[in-house]
């Protein structure tokens, strides 16, 4: 992954699809979106929560990935993470992942996560 921006407000980069990256019928497997979206929302609610409290960090309780349209090898995907709310306890971030060629959408993901303070664990 290529990263572009990295804020409480915004996290975006590209990723060039590789042969590691597909299932057996030589697509995208699911686990990818799935992982470049909780990547991408835990860096931005990571950055939200300390920018209030250093001592703070964000951790994911729930990942929902749909999966839009297909893509295979050597497509260049884009993604881009938004808060829909970024509480002090909670936030939630939603990450459209997008074929760099043709701007079309293919995941959607909505990631929730909870703002945890050094030593809760």
């Amino acid at each position: 992954m290529r990263w572009e921006e990295m804020s409480p407000a915004r996290v975006a980069g590209r990723v060039v699809i590789a042969r590691q990256h597909l299932q057996p019928y030589g697509i995208v497997h699911g686990g990818v979106w799935a992982s470049i979206a909780e990547t991408a929302a835990s860096i931005g609610a990571h950055l939200s929560a300390t920018s209030r409290d250093a001592s703070a960090g964000a951790v994911g309780l729930e990942n929902h990935t749909t999966f839009l349209r297909a893509v295979g090898e050597g497509a260049e995907v884009e993604f881009e993470a938004k808060p829909l709310f970024a509480g002090r306890r909670a936030q939630a971030w939603e990450v459209v992942m997008r074929d760099a060629a043709s701007g079309k959408e293919v995941a959607k993901t909505q990631v929730r996560l909870m703002v945890v303070k050094a030593g809760e664990f």
